[in-house]
């Protein structure tokens, strides 16, 4: 392998270590990747809160009806 070569490719590599580090430390999600927006538990939490709310105030006519 030539020496230009051989530079050229150190270079490339430690390029790609660099962006490997800084993706790693940003928080954001990258172009393409799909991220949850709140986590399942946090969902089914408030879902089951809104579900027994709705309960709560649904009309009592249910039961007089029949």
């Amino acid at each position: 392998m030539s020496r230009s070569r051989a530079f050229h490719r150190f270079h490339r590599w430690t390029a790609k270590l660099r962006r490997r580090s800084l993706r790693n430390a940003l928080p954001e999600p990258r172009e393409g990747e799909l991220q949850a927006i709140y986590p399942k538990q946090a969902v089914r939490c408030r879902e089951w809160q809104r579900d027994q709310l709705k309960d709560l105030l649904e009309p009592e006519g249910l039961e007089t009806a029949s």
